[in-house]
């Protein structure tokens, strides 16, 4: 049986898989709210969770071998820094998967307001006003992976647009939808989503409030004329939302969070910490609360046209 080496020559050096794993994820938010990459296309990183335990087991066989210090080191740092490239690499240009539709539509009714929550993985969604619509909605999705789930509550106006992981030997994939809700309604939108492309055309909307929850997404929303104090909040890490209001309509957006940015008309604010700014108190106005790292925010008055 071979000696143990002397404690000169023992040699520990930290995991370097969950480092690792925080840089991929920092480089494919970059690629995201640079264009590079379209956010939907996240969902490819559910494929490659057996290379985890890969580099997880050679990381171990590297830290409980003989090899010295310094090319034990060298040897985790390739493994790992191998896997970062090929998941990018994989994400940005992998293979197209197979992909199926869905349309969806309810009743208006007798409604004077509605509601609408998607809940999803990585997602292209928009979502635009039909002053000529019928109907409560009308939405049309493309899809692979578990079929979305569709709900609506009559009673209320409560529409659900889901689409559930399937697991991990199953998780979502693409996803994309477009929504054309009744303009004789009076919104509430709630998006939970990671990875999003954003788009909200909402100059003909009535809308009561507005929650976003995503990670790693970019987002722009036109807004129309508020009644009364309208809230929006938005949180995640990672984000870019540029928010565009009618000329001469009151809004406050504030952002906490590390590394922010917040550009209000053209006046520019970052730090480590809180942003605020305003364009004045009024009765009809637009309230934006923002928070998470790393987040660029604008907003600025539509042109018109």
């Amino acid at each position: 049986m071979n000696a143990p080496l002397p404690d000169g020559r023992r040699h520990r050096y930290r995991g370097l898989v969950w480092p690792g794993i925080l840089i991929l994820f920092g480089i494919l938010a970059l690629l995201v709210n640079t264009d590079v990459i379209p956010a939907d296309r996240l969902y490819r990183l559910w494929d490659l969770w057996p290379v985890l335990l890969v580099v997880l087991g050679l990381e171990l066989l590297i830290q409980r071998s003989r090899m010295p210090s310094p090319a034990g080191a060298v040897a985790a740092w390739l493994i790992v820094l191998l896997a970062i490239v090929g998941a990018a690499a994989y994400v940005a240009a992998g293979p197209a998967l197979g992909s199926a539709s869905l349309d969806a539509v309810a009743p208006a009714g007798d409604l004077t307001s509605a509601s609408m929550e998607i809940d999803v993985g990585g997602a292209t969604i928009n979502i635009s006003g039909d002053s000529s619509l019928e109907d409560l909605y009308r939405a049309h999705i493309d899809y692979s992976g578990p079929k979305p789930d569709v709900s609506f509550e009559s009673v209320r106006g409560a529409v659900r647009i889901s689409q559930g992981s399937g697991g991990v030997f199953a998780p979502s994939r693409h996803f994309s939808i477009d929504v054309r809700l009744s303009t004789r309604m009076t919104w509430s939108l709630t998006i939970n989503a990671g990875g999003a492309n954003e788009t909200l055309k909402l100059q003909d909307v009535k809308v009561s409030a507005i929650s976003l929850s995503s990670g790693g997404s970019t987002g722009d929303i036109t807004l129309g004329q508020p009644q009364g104090t309208v809230p929006i909040t938005i949180s995640g890490g990672g984000l870019t939302m540029h928010l565009h209001r009618p000329s001469g309509v009151a809004a406050t957006v504030r952002i906490s969070g590390a590394a922010v940015s917040l550009t209000f008309d053209g006046r520019h604010h970052g730090g480590l910490g809180s942003v605020e700014d305003s364009s004045g108190e009024a009765a009809d106005s637009y309230d934006v609360t923002v928070s998470g790292a790393g987040c660029t925010v604008t907003m600025d008055v539509t042109p018109q046209t």
